[in-house]
């Protein structure tokens, strides 16, 4: 039977739906460019950022007291950041909507990755109380976001 992602991670795994959504809207280029590049610009801004550095300095280093870090996944995964940061600064601060189904397609692959390699193999390697005392970590920047939707219906400023 497969269990359900850990609570802990849920906030993660929400904001990788989120990203799937992203990720699609960039590779089926059915708005227009500029349309495509406030989503975008949206979806980073407002969590997007931040998911990879808590992965980076929450997540994999709490993994590494148990696991090692020497796997293809693990060095797949920190690649990908690099080169989807480097992507999303191409578009949202250079102006270039070129690299929007390159991005689109790296981000599906990544979160894919993620959430089909990456995350069983932490929830099966670190302890229960490890990735409990995670929990707190991720959920906050999404409570806290000051670009949350709904709760702001009023665009200004």
């Amino acid at each position: 039977m497969g269990k359900r992602r850990h609570e802990a991670l849920q906030p993660l795994s929400r904001h990788h739906h989120y990203a799937l959504v992203v990720a699609m809207h960039l590779t089926r280029q059915e708005q227009p460019p500029e349309a495509l590049m406030a989503e975008l610009r949206q979806f980073w801004e407002d969590g997007g950022q931040s998911h990879f550095r808590e992965e980076e300095e929450i997540l994999l280093p709490a993994y590494a007291k148990y696991g090692s870090l020497d796997r293809d996944e693990i060095a797949q995964m920190l690649l990908d950041h690099v080169k989807i940061r480097s992507l999303v600064s191409r578009a949202l601060e250079d102006g270039d909507p070129s690299v929007l189904v390159e991005l689109g397609t790296i981000l599906r692959a990544h979160v894919h990755l993620e959430e089909q390699v990456v995350f069983p193999l932490i929830e099966e390697t670190l302890q229960e109380p490890d990735l409990t005392r995670l929990a707190p970590f991720f959920e906050e920047h999404r409570a806290s976001s000051p670009y949350a939707r709904r709760e702001e219906p009023q665009e200004h400023g």
